[in-house]
């Protein structure tokens, strides 16, 4: 095997693991061992977070042909803060929400009478806020720098035309982890899932066929 592909190997590891974990988190779910309160902004920023997995995966092969030990460190960095998206996107089984003690510091699960898992309540919980997304910004600012390193090396020139996009969407994602506004997860997470939902099927059907497919 050559390098490139020893690096695809091990970066298709990582996608895996990722995909997995929020596999299993869902899975626990559906599990009836504790009741659940759904909510659909959690359930987005799963399917978000796979289809962003998807695209990065993808995308990486094209990178990985002109694959130098200068690029490797920062693009093996961006995958495991891609992992760390997906495994922080859903709740743990066991996840509370803070403030769930009781008096006397016994938790309600102790005293026999399990809350039910809120997912309202995780979603716009700060800690949940500042990881996920403070993650969700640290792997788009590693993604974008290991491309621009790997276009240097491999043109001798940087590619500019998606600094722009990634910069907006930091500048969403920077807004979730600083505001708990109901409306303003609503309509940013909606955004983000269309454009990432978008840009996960342009990479994978390509361009012209996406706009054969929309008939245009």
């Amino acid at each position: 095997m050559s390098q490139p592909e020893y690096i695809a190997a091990l970066l298709s590891i990582i996608v895996g693991l990722g995909l997995t974990d929020l596999a299993q988190s869902l899975r626990e779910l559906v599990r009836p061992r504790r009741t659940v309160n759904w909510h659909w902004l959690p359930l987005l920023w799963a399917a978000t977070a796979f289809l962003l997995a998807v695209q990065f995966w993808w995308n990486s092969f094209s990178f990985l042909k002109g694959a130098t030990s200068e690029f490797f460190l920062p693009y093996l960095v961006a995958f495991l803060l891609l992992y760390l998206t997906c495994a922080f996107a859903l709740p743990d089984p066991g996840w509370e929400p803070p403030g769930s003690e009781t008096g006397g510091g016994f938790s309600v699960e102790s005293l026999g009478a399990r809350a039910p898992l809120d997912l309202r309540a995780f979603h716009f919980s700060t800690a949940h806020r500042r990881w996920f997304f403070g993650v969700f910004i640290a792997f788009i600012l590693t993604s974008q720098i290991s491309s621009q390193i790997a276009s240097l090396f491999a043109e001798r020139s940087v590619n500019p035309q998606e600094i722009p996009g990634n910069l907006v969407l930091v500048a969403l994602l920077g807004t979730l982890v600083w505001t708990g506004r109901k409306w303003a997860h609503a309509v940013i997470s909606v955004l983000c899932f269309l454009g990432i939902g978008w840009a996960t099927l342009a990479t994978i059907l390509g361009w012209t066929q996406f706009g054969e497919l929309l008939g245009l």
